[in-house]
Formats: C-alpha cells, structure tokens, sequence
C-alpha cells in the first residue's frame, strides 16, 4: 500500500472488508476529519458506541501502524487544505448563517481537492456515448437530479428524470437499458428507491454515474459504476447541495466539450441557442 495514499483512498479500496462497526469509525474519520485527527481512541469509540479495540483494529485494516499514526495522517490532511484555503474573518457576519457559509466553502474546497479529474471525465465520457441519460434523486437529492435533467438534455438527444410521480418509479426504471447510462445522486439517509434504480442499471449493463458522500454508500461493485464523491456537510438538518452542483457543472462542462470535439461548433450552436430564448428587457421610464 503507497504510504502516501490519503484515508478516503484507503477506505475506499478496502470498504467490503469492513465490520459494521468499523464503517461507522471510517464514516466518522470521514465526516469528522478535524474531531478524527485529535480525540483519544477512546473517546471516538464512545461517541460511536463502539469498542476502543475496533477502533485501533479499524487504522490497522486501514494499513496504518497503529491508531496514531492514522489520526497524525488525518491532521496532516486537513491542515494541508487549511493552509489552502482563503481565511473568512469572522466579524464580517455572526452567528450559525456564517457558519454555514463557511462549512459550504470548506466542503466545495475540500471537494475540488480530492476530486480525481480522470474520474470525471470517465463519468462524463460514459454519459455523453450512452443512447439515452436517466437522472435520479430524491428527497434533498431530487433538486440535483432536476437540475441536471435541465442542463443535459440541452446537451444529449435523449434524457429522462426518473421523479416517481404518481407512483411511477418502478416503470420508469423498467425503460432503464444496457445502451442508456443513469446519472443518480444519492446522500445519507441514502434513499431506498434510488438505491433500486442504481442497482437495476447495474444489473442491466447500463452506464451508471453516482454522487454520493463517500465510499461507504451503499451502492454495488461492478465495473461500470462511475462513483463521484463530493463533501455535504452542514450545520443543521439538511445536506448541502453546494459541492454536489457545482460538480454537476463540471460534469456537463466536460460533456460540451466532448460534443464539441465530436461537432466543431456545436458550443457556440448551444450558447447561441439560450441567447436567442432570452427576453429583452422592456424600456423603462
């Protein structure tokens, strides 16, 4: 194991060898990198409700020599992406609103730092070749997924959002076949439908792209799963959508490039077409 290989790297590699309580050390050395990189053994395992023991035996597993050298990985993590980071003065706005702007930057940040680009582009290549894009997500999710509906059927011939509507979602992931691809979002609680819909395009053969939170989602082992992972994190009940959309800007960024390359001018096609939709603004007094 490359000793410069970062924990999510790591769990990521290693995640079905895990007990169910060693997932919930990885999901918190995960979450909680900063709480991860400075609590006892002890102390983390209580908060989990889980032995010390599975806590030291979980960084072993992981390839490190012991508990401490995997939480002085963690602190060297997020200290690097501190040091990267833009300070926000705190004066400038007080209270939890502030910092919820600051936990979005940071997870957007952390996001752009640990995102692998030949990923992307994988998941955007798969998209772009598939004959027909499904798009999935619900609960926080279903903004995800509707917004890229939106922006990829302005890009690809043929693009469905699979919305569940009328109790529709066991037809709709029916159409789901072996040519198409299915681009879904998925976030704790991970929903059990679109869970279904992920697992029934695997099963088919289909292209499957997923954002999720981390390695440890729920999701199948199969060769054409195409997993993205983004930061969430908030200061209250909800997921942020933040570093999920701006990832999905990314995504269908490089699927107009990819259409591009194929159709020279078809961005400038695309770009003039929505200037065109656009309303002029009315003369005012």
């Amino acid at each position: 194991m490359p000793e410069d290989e970062s924990l999510p790297e790591r769990i990521r590699r290693k995640k079905n060898q895990l007990s169910v309580s060693q997932q919930k050390v990885a999901r918190y050395c995960l979450t909680n990198s900063q709480k991860a990189g400075t609590l006892a053994a002890l102390r983390i395992a209580e908060e989990l409700e889980v032995s010390e023991s599975t806590v030291v035996r979980f960084a072993v597993k992981m390839g490190y020599r012991g508990f401490p050298d995997m939480q002085a990985a963690i602190r060297r993590a997020w200290e690097s992406r501190a040091e990267e980071e833009q300070p926000v003065a705190r004066g400038q706005i007080a209270g939890k609103a502030a910092d919820s702007l600051r936990v979005d930057l940071n997870s957007l940040q952390q996001t752009i730092a640990a995102l692998d680009l030949g990923r992307l582009a994988g998941a955007a290549d798969a998209l772009v070749k598939a004959q027909r894009i499904h798009v999935c997500g619900f609960r926080t999710s279903f903004s995800l997924a509707f917004l890229a509906e939106f922006h990829m059927r302005q890009v690809h011939r043929s693009v469905r959002l699979i919305d569940g509507v009328g109790g529709t979602q066991p037809d709709d992931v029916a159409l789901i076949e072996p040519d198409d691809a299915l681009l879904a979002f998925t976030f704790p609680v991970y929903d059990d439908r679109t869970i279904d819909t992920i697992e029934r395009a695997v099963d088919v053969g289909a292209q499957t792209v997923v954002v999720t939170d981390s390695a440890l989602a729920p999701l199948p082992i199969a060769r054409q799963l195409h997993t993205l992972t983004v930061r969430h994190d908030s200061v209250t009940f909800f997921n942020s959508t933040v570093a999920a959309t701006a990832l999905l800007n990314a995504l269908v960024v490089r699927m107009v490039e990819l259409r591009t390359d194929a159709e020279p001018g078809f961005e400038e096609r695309i770009t003039d077409h929505f200037q065109q939709k656009r309303s002029p603004a009315r003369d005012r007094p």
